[in-house]
């Protein structure tokens, strides 16, 4: 007999969280083939982006990523010359992270393509729905990085 799991329960988090990353993928696909990033890659600009002058160090903490990870990215997104680097006044050994105006532009488009996507998924949900939705992800997204922590 076999065992009763997230995975054959169709409304399972597991199940709806593959279907969204699958569906946004493939949205992304079709609709964001002219901006040169990646859907991680974006998320990459948009903290920069927000927070121009950030260190490695703060990208990786705020990411959840490790700084060899930010490193990596970062030299993709230099090559297309999309963000660069400064030394920190204070700390020489500090590298500040800035975008081009070039990733200005590409994060800023970006930010329609995703906007669309949301449009499309939550078409016919009032705001208070879709609050409710977004704090509870909020709290189980947050309760699985405290796993990190442990």
């Amino acid at each position: 007999m076999k065992k009763n799991s997230v995975f054959n329960y169709e409304k399972s988090y597991l199940n709806s969280w593959y279907k969204l990353k699958k569906g946004f993928e493939e949205f992304y696909k079709q609709n964001g083939s002219d901006l040169s990033v990646k859907p991680a890659e974006t998320m990459f600009l948009s903290k920069i982006y927000y927070n121009d002058g950030i260190s490695q160090r703060e990208l990786a903490h705020l990411l959840n990523v490790s700084e060899a990870n930010i490193t990596k990215t970062f030299k993709k997104l230099e090559a297309k010359d999309l963000a660069y680097k400064t030394i920190d006044e204070e700390n020489n050994a500090r590298r500040r992270l800035h975008l081009t105006k070039k990733g200005e532009e590409v994060f800023e488009k970006s930010t329609e393509l995703f906007k669309n996507f949301d449009q499309l998924l939550f078409e016919g949900l009032t705001e208070a729905e879709i609050e409710k939705m977004e704090d509870q992800l909020y709290e189980i997204a947050n309760k699985s990085l405290s796993i990190m922590e442990k």
